[in-house]
C-alpha cells in the first residue's frame, strides 16, 4: 500500500471530526453552521482568536474535546507527512547504492513476479545464498520484498529496459513466475530476446500453454498444480521415498545430498570411463544418471565414458561434492 493511501483515510478522520464538531455546535450553542465551521477551526489550530458566541459550560466541555480529538489527528497526520518523506529520501539514497550493488551482478537469477510461490522461491534461494534479482510491478510487493532485504526492482518485466537493468544480460537464469500466462509468454520472449543463451523457467497455470512457453524459449516450464497432484500420488503411493529425496535435496543438516554436475569442455573427466574417473574412489560420490543431449541414461555402467557437456546426477557427501566444482 502507498504513503498516499495510507493517509488518506486520516484526512479523512479529521473531516468527519470536523463535521462532528460543526453540527455539535450547532446543537449545543445553537450556533449559525458559519459560527460553528469558525469556532471548529480556531480550536483546532488553536490561533487564539476571538469566540464568535458565548459558551455555555457544556460548550465549553465540548470545545475541550474539540481541540485535544482535532489538534492531535492534525499532528498525526503532518507527523505521517513527514516521516513518508523522510522515508523516502532515506529510500531513494538506499536505492541508489543497491542499483550500483545489482549493476555489479553476474551469474545470479532474475526472478519476475513476487506473489506467493514468487516470494517462497526467493525463502528458499536466500538459505541457499544464491544471488538474485526479483521484478515486481506491485508496490505493496516491491516494499515487502525491500524488506527482506531482497535486491528487487519496481517495474514491469516484460519492460526490456527493466530486465536490462537487472542485469538480464549477465544473468546465468531468468524465472517468470508473473500471475498469468499471458504475462509470462511476453515476459519469456523479452529475456530471451535480451539473452539468447539465459536458462529460462516460466509457471504455467494451464497446462495448455506449456507447448507454447517451449516454444518461444523456456527451458523448463513448471505447472504447479500438475506437479502437487504428482506429488500428491506420489506420498500417497511412496511416501518414504518421498521424504527421502526432500531430506537428500533441502535439508540443511542432511550429509547426504543429490546434485547435478556439469562437464566441461577442460574437464579432467573427458573421455574416462566412470569406473576410471576417479568419483567413487576420490570423492565417494555414485553416478545416478548421466543427461547426454536432451537423452538420460539412468544407472550407467562402469565403463560409461564421460563426454563434455555431459550432466551428471550425483549422489553423495554435500562437502564432496562441492568440492568438484
Amino acid at each position: 500500500m502507498s504513503e498516499r493511501r495510507k493517509i488518506a483515510p486520516l484526512f479523512a478522520i479529521l473531516f468527519l471530526l470536523i463535521v462532528i464538531d460543526i453540527i455539535g455546535y450547532a446543537i449545543i450553542e445553537g450556533a449559525s453552521l458559519m459560527d460553528a465551521l469558525y469556532m471548529t477551526v480556531i480550536s483546532i489550530t488553536t490561533v487564539g482568536y476571538r469566540e464568535a458566541f458565548e459558551l455555555s459550560p457544556q460548550g465549553k466541555l465540548f470545545t475541550i474535546w474539540v481541540i485535544f480529538s482535532g489538534l492531535g489527528t492534525f499532528f498525526y497526520i503532518a507527523g505521517r507527512i513527514a516521516e513518508s518523506a523522510l522515508e523516502g529520501n532515506i529510500r531513494r539514497i538506499l536505492g541508489r547504492r543497491k542499483m550500483k550493488t545489482m549493476s555489479r551482478l553476474k551469474d545470479h537469477l532474475v526472478i519476475a513476479g513476487f506473489g506467493i510461490m514468487g516470494e517462497q522461491v526467493c525463502r528458499e534461494l536466500q538459505k541457499l545464498k544464491i544471488k538474485f534479482i526479483v521484478i515486481d510491478n506491485r508496490g505493496d510487493r516491491f516494499a515487502n520484498a525491500e524488506e527482506r532485504g531482497y535486491n528487487v526492482l519496481l517495474g514491469d518485466a516484460t519492460d526490456e529496459d527493466i530486465l536490462n537493468l537487472a542485469g538480464i544480460d549477465k544473468a546465468r537464469i531468468f524465472i517468470s513466475l508473473l500471475s498469468s500466462d499471458a504475462d509470462n509468454i511476453f515476459t519469456v520472449l523479452s529475456a530471451r530476446e535480451a539473452n539468447p543463451a539465459v536458462f529460462i523457467i516460466a509457471r504455467a497455470l494451464d497446462s495448455d500453454n506449456r507447448s507454447k512457453l517451449l516454444k518461444i524459449g523456456a527451458n523448463r516450464v513448471i505447472t504447479p498444480y500438475e506437479l502437487s497432484s504428482r506429488r500428491i500420488v506420489n506420498t500417497v503411493l511412496r511416501p518414504n521415498v518421498v521424504e527421502f529425496i526432500d531430506l537428500m535435496t533441502f535439508a540443511p543438516t542432511m550429509s547426504l545430498s543429490i546434485e547435478e554436475f556439469t562437464i566441461l569442455p577442460n574437464s579432467p573427466f573427458i573421455g574416462k570411463q566412470i569406473k576410471d574417473s576417479g568419483l567413487r574412489q576420490k570423492f565417494n560420490t555414485i553416478v545416478i544418471a548421466v543427461k547426454r543431449k536432451g537423452e538420460m541414461f539412468f544407472n550407467p555402467a562402469p565403463d560409461f565414458e564421460i563426454r563434455g557437456d555431459d550432466i551428471l546426477i550425483l549422489v553423495g557427501e554435500k562437502e564432496k561434492l562441492m568440492a568438484l566444482d
